[in-house]
């Protein structure tokens, strides 16, 4: 075992192969150190010197890949796991933009104060400001229940198959409820 553990980086490698003698050597070493009452295994070695490599990159190129998402029916839990990381990231993007866009844009004389945020949002449609809040709203309240929904998870509730799924669609209801009374504020 000890002999084979040696020998078998030389192996892998693809390099040449240890020399009869060092592996008799290895050999004679290992028969020293093993433990009384134990068997000395010893593998066959090829006959070859060197390991050619083609075949091996031929057989690679063959392998099956790993599994894919378009190998997976699509599931609530799928998309719903997508969808919050979509949402994590739009509502970091906005905040990040929002909070910037105020900070930097009046420096440069482009009004990106309270007032003119306000004025200019007094003079769209009522419909397009719904729209908007709506489209704010929604990835916000799904992103913060679906948190929630994760931090249920984290205490090791609810992680049955049929807990999976009643907490996902109670997420989504949820959160299309509150955007909508969001919205209509």
């Amino acid at each position: 075992m000890f002999a084979s553990r040696i020998a078998a980086p030389l192996r892998t490698a693809g390099r040449v192969q240890a020399s009869a003698m060092a592996r008799t050597m290895i050999a004679k070493q290992a028969r020293v150190m093993a433990p009384v009452g134990s068997r000395i295994i010893s593998t066959s070695q090829p006959q070859q010197e060197q390991v050619t490599v083609a075949p091996i990159i031929d057989q690679r190129k063959n392998r099956p890949l790993a599994p894919h998402l378009t190998i997976y029916a699509p599931q609530l839990t799928w998309y719903m796991s997508a969808f919050h990381r979509i949402t994590g990231g739009a509502v970091a993007v906005g905040f990040y933009a929002g909070a910037i866009g105020y900070a930097a844009l009046p420096m440069f004389g482009l009004g990106f104060d309270a007032a003119t945020v306000t004025s200019t949002i007094a003079t769209v449609p009522v419909a397009a400001k719904v729209a908007g809040k709506l489209l704010i709203a929604y990835p916000f309240t799904y992103h913060c229940f679906n948190g929630l929904r994760h931090l249920l998870w984290d205490t090791t509730r609810a992680m049955t198959l049929k807990g999976v799924y009643t907490t996902g669609y109670l997420v989504l209801g949820l959160s299309a409820v509150s955007a909508v009374g969001l919205a209509l504020i």
